[in-house]
C-alpha cells in the first residue's frame, strides 16, 4: 500500500474532526451520541474507510477465533458478538447499548431496575416476561392485607424461580455453589489443578442447563412491591399503627420465612430467615449471621429512614440473589453496609438488587458484591450522597458467564477501592488482582465473561484497583467504566486498567469531562488489546495527566485492535513509551489520537502537532496546539508534582524492561 496516499486523506479527516467544535456532551441527560462522543465515532468510521484491508483482516481473524474457541458453557452477550464482527464500529455499538443505562437522572429509580433486567434478557436472548393476572400485585387497604399480599407474591415468585431448574439441577447447584464461589474468588481458575477445574466446569454446565427467563419473571413479580404507590401505602399504614414508635410493630412466622414490620425505634433486626422486613425509621442494625444456602425463598428488606448498619458475616447475605431474588431498599440516611462473599447486589442464577436513595453511605465487601452477577443480574444503585465503596476483589460492576453486573452511582464525590485481593499470578511483588470497576471475567476454556459496568453520573471521584480493573474484559465478555461527570477524577490502576481487553475480551473506558489524573502501578494500561481482543479508551474534555507506563495508549497484539482517544484539553503524558503500538507479527490495529487544541506535553517536552502512520496498521495523531512551536519551546517545565507517586506507590512500581521506551512517539510528518 502506498503509505503517502493513505496518510493524506486520513490527515484531512482528522483535521476536520479537530475543527468540529464542542462535542455533544450532556452530563445531566447524556444522548446516545455522547457515549462515546460523536467525534470519536466519526474518527473510527473514517479510519475504517481509509484502512479497509487492514480492518477486514483483523475482523476476519477475530471471527475465525470466535468460531473456534467459543466457550462451551454460557452464551456470549449480543454486544460482544456485534463488536467482534465489526470492530471499527465498536463505539456505535457501545453507544446504542448504553443509551438506556444513561437515561436522564430524572428517570424514576425503579425504571432503572427494569431497564437492567430488560438489557440482560435482550443480550442473552431470554424471552420477555409476561405476568399472569394472578401474578400481579394488589394495593392493600390495611397492614394485614399488605402482609397477606407479601406472602402471596413471595410464593408466586418462588414458584417461578423453581421452574428455572429441575430438582436434580437445583440440588447439585446447592451442593457445589459454596465451593465454586470460593474458587472463583481466589484468582485465575487456570491455575487450579485439573481435578478442581473439572468440578468448576461442572458447576458452569449445571448453570447453563437452567431457564433464565423464569429467573427474570420471578424478579419482576417480586419487584412489584417496590412500586411507588405500594411503598407509599405501606409507609402510611405503618405510620398510622398504634405501635409505630416501637422497634417492632408486627412479627409473623410463615412457611416462607419471617415477616417483620418495624417502627421508628432504634433496634437490632435479624434478617437471616426474613421473607419481608420493612422498617419505618430509627438507627437500626440488620444482621445476617448464618448466611443463606443456594436457592430458597425471595427476600425484600425496606428501610424508610435512619442511619442504619447492615452486616452479613457469612456468604450470601443481604441483596444476594443466589438461586432467588433478593432486594434491599434503603430510602434515607447515612448507612453502612458490610458483607462477606456474595452480597450488596450480587447474583448467581438469580437477581440481587441493593438500592440506596440518599445519604453518605459506606459499602465494604470481601468478594463478589457491589454489582456482580453470574447467570443473573447483580445491581447496586445509589441515588445520592458522597459514598465509599471498598471490595477486595470481584465486584463493583462485574459480569461473569450469563450475567450483567452493574454499579450505578448518581451524585457525590465517591471513592471506589478494589484492593487487597489475591496476589497476581504474574508474580509481580506487591500487586494483587481486582477484577473490579467495570470488568467482565471469563474462565478460559469453560465459560465466557458477561457484561460488567460501573456508571458514575457526577462528582469528583477516586478509583483505585489492582490488576484487571477500570473498564476491561477477559475472555469473551464486555467490561466498561463510564464516568459522566465534569469534575476532576483520580484513577490509580495496576496491570490491565483503563480500557483493556485480553484473551478475547472487549473493554471500554469513558470519562466525559474534567481535568483527570490517570496513573498505574504497572506498564500495561489505557487502551490495550491483547490476544484477539478490542479496547477503547476515551477521555472527552479537560486538561488531563497520564502516567501509565510503556504498554498502552493504543496498543494491540495477537490479532487485536485498540484505540486511545483524548478528545480535548491540554494534556500531559509522563513516562510514556511508544504510542499506537501494533504488533507487526500478526494483523493488529492501533490508534493514538489526542484531538485537543491545547498545548500538550510528552515526557516533559512539548508534544508534536502532527499526524502520521507509524506503519500501515498504527496511527499517531496530535491536534494543533493553540500556541505555535516557538511559544511552546519557551514554555516553563511542566509541574509534575500532582501526578507523582507516594513513597508506597513508587515502591510497587516495576522497572521497565529494556526496549519498552525507546520508540519514537510519531514517525513521519504532516507533509503530503
Amino acid at each position: 500500500m502506498d503509505r503517502l496516499r493513505l496518510r493524506t486523506p486520513a490527515l484531512a479527516a482528522l483535521s476536520a474532526l479537530i475543527t468540529l467544535g464542542q462535542h455533544p456532551f450532556a452530563v445531566a441527560a447524556p444522548a446516545v451520541d455522547s457515549l462515546p462522543p460523536e467525534r470519536v465515532r466519526a474518527l473510527m468510521a473514517r479510519l475504517e474507510a481509509h484502512t479497509p484491508a487492514q480492518m477486514a483482516t483483523v475482523a476476519a481473524n477475530l471471527g475465525d477465533k470466535l468460531r473456534r474457541s467459543r466457550p462451551p458453557y454460557g452464551a456470549t452477550p449480543a454486544l460482544f458478538d456485534l463488536n467482534m464482527e465489526q470492530p471499527s464500529r465498536m463505539s456505535a455499538g457501545l453507544a446504542a447499548f448504553n443509551a438506556r443505562l444513561t437515561a436522564p437522572r430524572s428517570q424514576p429509580w425503579l425504571d432503572r431496575l427494569h431497564v437492567a433486567l430488560a438489557q440482560w434478557r435482550r443480550q442473552y436472548g431470554h424471552r420477555p416476561c409476561e405476568l399472569q393476572p394472578a401474578e400481579r400485585s394488589v394495593l392493600p387497604a390495611t397492614l394485614q392485607e399488605a402482609i397477606d399480599e407479601v406472602l402471596r407474591l413471595g410464593a408466586v415468585a418462588q414458584n417461578r424461580h423453581l421452574r428455572a431448574a429441575n430438582r436434580r439441577t437445583r440440588t447439585r447447584l446447592a451442593a457445589t455453589y459454596a465451593d465454586a464461589a470460593e474458587r472463583l474468588s481466589a484468582g485465575f481458575a487456570s491455575a487450579l489443578p485439573e481435578a478442581e477445574r473439572r468440578r468448576l466446569r461442572k458447576f458452569f454446565a449445571q448453570l447453563h442447563e437452567t431457564n433464565a427467563a423464569e429467573v427474570s419473571c420471578a424478579a419482576e413479580i417480586w419487584m412489584q412491591l417496590l412500586q411507588p404507590a405500594w411503598l407509599a401505602r405501606l409507609q402510611g399504614l405503618m405510620a398510622a399503627h398504634q405501635r409505630a414508635d416501637a422497634v417492632v410493630i408486627e412479627r409473623v412466622d410463615t412457611p416462607l420465612g419471617e415477616v417483620v414490620i418495624g417502627g421508628r425505634g432504634d433496634g437490632q433486626l435479624a434478617a437471616d430467615d426474613a421473607l419481608f422486613l420493612a422498617d419505618l425509621g430509627g438507627d437500626d442494625f440488620y444482621g445476617i449471621e448464618t448466611g443463606v444456602d443456594f436457592g430458597g425463598t425471595p427476600q425484600l428488606i425496606i428501610d424508610f429512614d435512619g442511619d442504619d448498619r447492615y452486616q452479613s458475616a457469612r456468604p450470601a447475605g443481604y441483596a444476594a440473589g443466589v438461586g432467588r431474588t433478593a432486594i434491599l431498599l434503603d430510602v434515607a440516611g447515612n448507612d453502612s453496609y458490610q458483607s462477606s462473599v456474595h452480597g450488596q447486589g450480587s447474583a448467581v442464577l438469580g437477581v440481587g438488587l441493593l438500592v440506596d436513595l440518599d445519604g453518605d453511605d459506606r459499602y465494604q465487601a470481601a468478594s463478589f458484591g457491589q454489582g456482580a452477577a453470574l447467570f443473573g443480574v447483580g445491581l447496586l444503585l445509589d441515588e445520592g450522597g458522597s459514598d465509599s465503596y471498598r471490595i477486595r476483589a470481584n465486584g463493583q460492576g462485574l459480569g461473569m458467564a450469563g450475567g450483567f453486573g452493574l454499579l450505578l452511582e448518581h451524585s457525590g464525590d465517591d471513592v471506589y477501592l478494589a484492593v487487597g485481593g489475591p496476589p497476581t499470578d504474574y508474580g509481580t511483588p506487591g500487586l494483587t488482582d481486582a477484577w473490579a470497576q467495570g470488568v467482565a471475567r471469563g474462565v478460559r476454556g469453560s465459560a465466557p465473561g458477561g457484561i460488567g459496568t460501573i456508571l458514575d453520573y457526577q462528582g469528583a471521584d477516586r478509583y483505585e484497583a489492582g490488576s484487571f480493573g477500570q473498564g476491561g474484559a477477559y475472555y469473551h465478555g464486555v467490561g466498561q467504566l463510564l464516568d459522566l461527570g465534569g469534575e476532576d477524577d483520580d484513577l490509580l490502576g495496576s496491570r490491565y486498567s483503563a480500557g483493556w481487553g485480553a484473551h478475547g475480551g472487549i473493554g471500554f473506558h469513558f470519562n466525559e469531562a474534567g481535568s483527570d489524573r490517570y496513573r498505574s502501578l504497572h506498564v500495561v494500561g489505557a487502551g490495550i488489546a491483547w490476544d484477539y481482543s478490542l479496547a477503547l479508551f476515551v477521555d472527552g474534555d479537560g486538561d488531563d495527566s497520564y502516567r501509565l507506563g510503556g504498554l498502552g495508549f493504543g496498543a494491540a497484539s495477537h490479532h487485536s485492535a485498540s484505540w486511545f482517544v483524548d478528545a480535548a484539553g491540554a494534556d500531559r503524558y509522563v513516562d510514556v513509551g511508544p504510542l499506537a503500538r501494533a504488533d507487526v507479527g500478526a494483523p493488529n490495529f492501533a490508534v493514538f489520537a489526542d484531538l485537543g487544541n491545547g498545548a500538550n506535553s510528552l515526557n516533559g517536552e512539548p508534544a508534536p502537532t502532527s499526524c502520521a502512520w507509524r506503519d500501515e496498521l498504527s496511527l499517531v495523531s496530535w491536534g494543533d496546539g493553540d500556541a505555535d512551536a516557538a511559544a511552546l519551546a519557551k514554555a516553563p517545565p511542566v509541574d509534575e508534582s500532582d501526578i507523582s507517586y507516594t513513597a508506597a506507590e513508587a515502591s510497587a512500581l516495576p522497572s521497565p524492561s529494556s526496549g519498552l521506551f525507546d520508540d519514537e512517539p510519531c514517525v513521519g510528518s504532516m507533509a503530503p
